[in-house]
């Protein structure tokens, strides 16, 4: 009888984990759902940086950003109510006006990419922009260049390598503008706005293509380059070998990276975005070992685990007494 009870315990037990595991991998978990590509932002919140009192400055009121990728990068893009140049606009001159994006690409809801666009200050009549990434803990924070850009339609915009960002699938954020109302002021006040009000903005996925690998040559038809037979057979003899081109003496200004705002921690220079074009194919090799297959494996699991409760849970066979 202790027996019995014992199997049915752990049939019980076998048979709940075999359900749990079931369901788990069979019923799909809910979906993350995309937040907005683009969201707006509730005008009139502007506000004391140093008091937090309510403070009228339009061109500090954020009205609206955005977040888009593909091939020309990540690309990040704000609006206020009242847009200025920074290159030529004397408060963006100010080393207190500048604007800040906390992005969090893992899903923590840890800062992991810090992301500034401000006039040049070393430059005069520039704008400039920069990324600064952390990893994991004790691993240094990668420093790159952002391609900063001003439009009086689009508004403000920065251009990012999603390499320099550790390539998320998505991201949350935020945005913050500090704007110096009256440069040259011993104190300006210093308006303050902030997209959106409360937490972070998204998830919103990162999506940037890649170019689609070579496709080989079909069956029996000669490789790219190589000499045909003439008709009648003849052979052909191999093309003479050539001599390499010489390597370029130096790069051209025109690939030299531009120059960043002076900074404490040393610039990494970031890698060239991919190419437009479709998505690469999965390789053969590859295709069952994602998701689908995982979640069919976890299922068979299941299912075992909730066949093996039952049959322990299933009281014994008693034994015939013999006549």
């Amino acid at each position: 009888m202790r027996r019995f009870r014992f199997d049915r315990t752990a049939g019980l037990a076998l048979t709940i984990t075999g359900l749990v595991t079931t369901a788990w991998f069979v019923v799909p978990g809910p979906a993350v759902a995309a937040g907005p590509a683009a969201i707006t932002d509730p005008s009139g919140d502007v506000i004391n940086r140093d008091t937090n009192a309510k403070l009228t400055s339009p061109a500090t009121d954020i009205v609206a950003a955005t977040v888009d990728s593909g091939a020309q990068g990540v690309v990040l893009t704000f609006k206020t109510q009242q847009m200025g140049n920074p290159a030529t606009d004397p408060n963006w001159a100010s080393p207190y006006t500048f604007v800040s994006w906390q992005v969090d690409g893992n899903g923590d809801g840890k800062v992991d990419d810090l992301i500034r666009f401000s006039a040049d200050r070393d430059t005069p009549g520039g704008i400039v922009g920069d990324l600064t990434h952390w990893s994991g803990p004790g691993i240094p924070a990668k420093h790159c260049d952002a391609q900063a850009a001003f439009d009086p339609t689009n508004g403000y915009s920065l251009t990012i390598n999603p390499t320099c960002m550790g390539s998320p699938a998505s991201i949350t954020y935020r945005i913050q503008l500090t704007y110096d109302t009256s440069p040259g002021a011993t104190k300006p006040p210093l308006a303050f706005d902030v997209a959106p009000d409360q937490g972070l903005a998204g998830p919103v996925p990162i999506f940037v293509p890649t170019a689609p690998a070579a496709a080989p040559p079909a069956a029996g038809a000669p490789a790219a380059g190589a000499p045909s037979a003439p008709a009648g057979g003849a052979p052909v003899s191999a093309p003479k070998a050539t001599a390499p081109a010489a390597k370029p003496a130096a790069k051209s200004a025109a690939t030299a990276p531009a120059k960043r705002p002076a900074s404490s921690a040393p610039a990494v220079t970031a890698p060239a975005a991919p190419a437009a074009g479709a998505p690469t194919a999965p390789r053969p090799d590859l295709a069952a070992t994602g998701p689908g297959m995982t979640r069919a494996l976890g299922a068979l699991a299941g299912i075992l685990l909730l066949f093996g409760g039952i049959s322990l849970m299933a009281p014994p066979e008693r034994r015939r007494q013999p006549a």
